[in-house]
């Protein structure tokens, strides 16, 4: 070997020497901080839900929708939580319908329940209903949370959340509970609220869709 060809091949040793290659347990740590990372941002897309923003462009707990801007309200139909059979959304055309989603573990959904029952009582004269979508896996807790509330409406009892997954995109986020979808008497969304409604909150969404 010549003189020139021996003195590159000592440099590129000491090149090496002061890039030590990794360890297996550094690789393995590697991988796994690159597996976490993804996941989470899988996730964090999985959770990301479009919602109605308000006029400063950040999320509208409320929103009403003029006539010309409301979309059909999905079918929504299955077992009564109560046992008493099935129910169907369709047949209450005609009706303004107040979809309230629910579960038994949710607070504000205990602090709201009262007042949807009170609305259910005082406007079913004029051509208002009230029907939960509960998300409840036993349907055990759900029927507790019905005794104790002292619900006078029927609510479906949807543990996979399929029937909630029929809404439309953007019109509410099904994430959480609870929150509320209003339906006009033509079978459209008129109104959606994310939390706890308040019974005189309900009140003025549901009294200008009311037949006069």
């Amino acid at each position: 070997m010549s003189r020139s060809a021996a003195e590159r091949v000592s440099r590129r040793r000491m090149r090496l020497s002061t890039h030590p290659v990794a360890s297996s347990s550094n690789v393995k740590t590697l991988l796994t901080s690159t597996a976490v990372a993804v996941l989470l941002v899988v996730l964090a897309g999985c959770s990301t839900s479009t919602l109605p923003v308000d006029d400063a462009g950040g999320p509208a707990p409320l929103k009403s929708y003029a006539p010309a801007d409301r979309v059909a309200m999905p079918e929504m139909a299955g077992e009564r939580v109560d046992g008493g059979g099935r129910f169907s959304l369709k047949g209450l055309r005609g009706k303004v319908v107040v979809v309230n989603a629910w579960a038994s573990w949710c607070g504000p959904c205990s602090a709201e329940a009262p007042g949807l029952s009170r609305v259910h009582q005082e406007l079913r004269g004029e051509g208002l209903r009230v029907v939960g979508i509960n998300a409840d896996v036993s349907v055990g807790d759900a029927r507790a949370f019905e005794k104790d509330a002292e619900l006078v409406y029927p609510s479906l009892h949807d543990p996979q959340g399929r029937q909630l997954l029929r809404l439309p995109k953007g019109v509410v986020n099904t994430a959480g509970y609870p929150f509320t979808v209003i339906v006009d008497r033509e079978g459209r969304i008129a109104a959606t609220r994310i939390g706890a409604i308040d019974e005189a909150e309900l009140k003025r969404l549901v009294r200008p869709l009311l037949p006069a």
